[in-house]
């Protein structure tokens, strides 16, 4: 029996489906341990007790070395800010970079999953049956008042049930309506893949119905970045499948459904009024901080941004609240609005996007500019920066971004190897590179790869991908040596 590949199946399965439960909260942080870091670490340490008996045989590979790598810039990075700097506590500094270890981890496990062609198949099968749970969930909270479970702030991390309106903007089992929409467009550039793969009528009937169904689910978490990262996602698929005839037909009929939505249609109309404008200030802000001389890491506060609440002095509608305790449930009366008009829509847009341009962003920067090569250390920008780029510059500095960009950079170029030489499953390592694509266009205004569920399934879909085409070489060399 293939272990790895039955951990697999079930992390692919349980990490999105389960909501956010919190167990034990950590100091300093509103991010808490939950049940699925005990299963990921269940995972993981089965890997290990596999790679000890074995002796160690990924320690010879290249992947290996680069992910590696990487950590330990990280372990010298947390060292080097303590002593340097003092901003963050060593505990919380090495909770953070724990917390990279483990999401990135999952590459590995899932890699070991993936033993012959049928694995792959298999693997992908359970993520079409996932889509089905989050689809069904999503739907449960826009039209029969399922509970969610949110971590958009800090009061709502602590495990508070919310019962949202059908108007709200959904999140599933996601942490926010963000996490859900930037995990929703990767899986779909999954689907023209899917979809030339196939061979039998009701796999692709099965691969369509349930993409279609995605698509409704990031249409009603009306995120403007994540629907442009699928746009651009979907057509990279598209293109690598030699699929050219079909990329006018998509992306003009996604934006046609996309501008059905109120939602969406407000905020991406909002979008191209408040963009320009704030865009045009951003430079001088950089320049300004140059200027400054960057004393400080602490002018500006750290904002948690939560765009689906927006108050109203009408009681249009209530938010019911109540935490997981044994006693009787205290319901707390929260007043919301929803997207009714193009005026809060700007509003909306502009605040979120202030909140980036003006405290995320410049915070970043200045980390960087104080210590360019070996940033100010994991949590010294707080939990949000709305960029992992600029993220990953402040936190880890050029040695760190650098490192981090050679792994992408070194899947990415395996997976275009394949795909050109149009090996076996080619077009499943088509859609994995648009599903990477998409992640990265993601991470330009969402910290994607800090948050766990996201992080935890595009590091899964990127090491079933890069075993799938080891398992291509190795079949071509024994082909050639008989």
């Amino acid at each position: 029996m293939n272990l790895f590949k039955v951990l697999t199946i079930i992390l692919l399965i349980f990490i999105p489906l389960y909501p956010k439960f919190p167990l034990q909260e950590v100091g300093g942080t509103y991010v808490a341990i939950r049940i699925d870091d005990f299963v990921v670490a269940a995972a993981i340490f089965l890997w290990l007790i596999f790679q000890a008996k074995s002796r160690f045989p990924i320690l010879k590979e290249r992947i290996f070395k680069l992910f590696a790598l990487y950590w330990l810039v990280g372990l010298i990075v947390n060292l080097n800010s303590l002593s340097s700097f003092g901003l963050t506590s060593f505990k919380l500094a090495m909770f953070h970079w724990l917390r990279r270890v483990e999401y990135m981890s999952l590459f590995f496990v899932a890699k070991s999953a993936i033993k012959k062609r049928s694995d792959l198949k298999e693997s992908i099968f359970a993520i079409w049956l996932t889509l089905a749970g989050v689809f069904i969930f999503g739907m449960g909270q826009k039209y029969w008042s399922w509970p969610v479970i949110s971590t958009m702030n800090e009061e709502f991390s602590k495990g508070i049930l919310l019962r949202m309106t059908k108007w709200t903007r959904i999140s599933a089992t996601f942490a926010g309506h963000y996490d859900l929409a930037a995990w929703a467009a990767m899986i779909l550039c999954l689907t023209p893949a899917a979809l030339a793969f196939s061979k039998k009528w009701w796999q692709k009937l099965l691969t369509l119905s349930l993409s279609l169904c995605t698509f409704r689910l990031l249409i009603l978490t009306a995120s403007r970045i994540s629907f442009v990262a699928y746009l651009v996602g979907i057509s990279t698929t598209l293109i690598l499948l030699r699929k050219y005839w079909w990329i006018f037909p998509v992306v003009v009929g996604s934006l046609f459904f996309a501008f059905q939505s109120k939602e969406l249609n407000a905020r991406l109309t909002a979008s191209l009024k408040v963009l320009p404008k704030i865009s045009q200030k951003l430079p001088r802000q950089i320049s300004f901080l140059k200027k400054k001389g960057v004393k400080s890491l602490k002018a500006e506060p750290t904002l948690t941004p939560t765009p689906t609440l927006v108050v109203s002095e009408k009681p249009l509608a209530p938010i019911e609240a109540a935490k997981l305790k044994k006693e009787k449930p205290k319901r707390k009366e929260k007043i919301i609005r929803t997207w009714p008009s193009p005026e809060e829509a700007e509003v909306a847009a502009a605040r979120s996007s202030n909140i980036r341009f003006k405290v995320e962003w410049p915070r970043a920067i200045r980390a960087f500019l104080k210590n360019p090569l070996l940033g100010t250390g994991y949590s010294s920008l707080g939990l949000a920066t709305d960029n992992d780029y600029l993220r990953i510059l402040g936190e880890t500095g050029i040695l760190g971004g650098l490192t981090f960009m050679l792994i992408i950079f070194h899947l990415f170029r395996n997976g275009l190897l394949a795909v050109l030489a149009r090996k076996s499953e080619w077009q499943l390592i088509s859609g994995l590179l648009g599903a990477m694509i998409a992640f990265l266009a993601n991470a330009i205004f969402i910290d994607v790869f800090e948050a766990s569920k996201t992080a935890f399934y595009f590091w899964m879909l990127m090491g079933m991908g890069y075993k799938n085409k080891q398992i291509n070489k190795f079949q071509i060399n024994k082909s050639i040596s008989k």
